[in-house]
């Protein structure tokens, strides 16, 4: 995103069913619905399998400028807003060998293992430290959603808590070292007084991850499809922090917004291709597919962009 005096920014998204849109959080784009949108954004799909590669550096990516800016229209500008999240139109379809995804069909993602990816900051040393390395490079691990901030199992303890902004069907991850003192969800919901281990858990092991800058408007994955979008980081520094420094390390946050409760506004501003668009594209798949019953042995990788 390119804005200008305000300088670039990355975030990451994910491409829907159109093909020309890309779900993304509210925030990568506006401070606010109605707000300036950028100068410029351009999507970058990366068609290749090395992590390390940063696409926009990269003769193995396909750059394609985003037309248009759908975001939604409760969106606050607060950094935690269950509104924050946006659609990009393209101003042409996506490369064929970029995956798109469907929106999950759940409600309830408390306590549902995911995976999440980014193109945000990252790591060279571990969870202990957070992040030490710049954006770019594709990444992806596992976690588990614990609570959403208005579930009347927290008795309240969220209300009034962050300004403005509904935020109540915001998602909330921490990130588990194995270690009880840095099982931040545990940790805090016993503080708030919650009779009960329900949110007691210790990860997922040597995939367990968490979100970092550039990691905004990522997806996370529940079943292969798109349960949420990455939208803020979060520390109680005394509630299992293992530094007690806001860096993305052990004992930390992640918010989601998830899609279920924006299922209907994504599939209103999704992209209709018009007529000739279509016949094109049925012409297409025809040929790719009689490319592949004549070259049966042929082998296509398809990497997620």
């Amino acid at each position: 995103m390119d804005r200008g005096a305000a300088g670039s920014f990355v975030c990451s998204g994910s491409l829907l069913g159109d093909r020309r849109s890309i779900l993304t959080a509210g925030h990568c784009v506006s401070d606010g619905a109605g707000t300036a949108a950028p100068i410029k954004t351009t999507a970058y799909f990366y068609n290749g399998s090395d992590p390390d590669t940063i696409p926009w550096q990269s003769s193995a990516a396909t750059a394609v400028d985003v037309s248009d800016y759908f975001v939604n229209a409760a969106y606050t500008g607060e950094v935690i807003d269950q509104n924050d999240i946006a659609v990009l139109r393209l101003s042409e379809l996506a490369p064929l060998f970029a995956n798109s995804y469907d929106l999950y069909d759940g409600d309830d993602l408390s306590l549902t293992d995911f995976n999440t990816a980014g193109y945000g900051r990252r790591s060279t040393v571990g969870g202990d430290l957070g992040v030490d390395a710049g954006v770019g490079r594709r990444r992806q691990g596992d976690n588990r959603y614990e609570f959403r901030l208005g579930d009347p199992i927290l008795n309240g303890a969220f209300d009034d808590e962050f300004g403005k902004a509904d935020y109540s069907h915001v998602y909330l991850a921490d990130f588990d070292n194995g270690k009880r003192a840095n099982d931040a969800a545990c940790v805090l919901t016993g503080f708030v007084g919650v009779q009960s281990y329900k949110f007691c858990d210790l990860g997922r092991g040597p995939t367990e991850a968490t979100t970092a800058p550039g990691d905004s408007g990522g997806p996370q994955f529940v079943d292969g499809k798109l349960a949420s979008v990455t939208s803020f980081g979060l520390t109680y520094y005394n509630l299992g922090d293992i530094d007690k420094v806001y860096n993305d390390s052990f004992g930390e946050y992640s918010g989601f917004v998830p899609t279920s409760i924006h299922r209907n506004w994504i599939n209103s501003v999704l992209a209709v291709p018009e007529p000739s668009t279509w016949a094109l594209m049925i012409a297409g798949f025809g040929l790719i597919g009689g490319s592949m019953r004549r070259r049966t042995r042929t082998r296509i990788r398809f990497s997620m962009s």
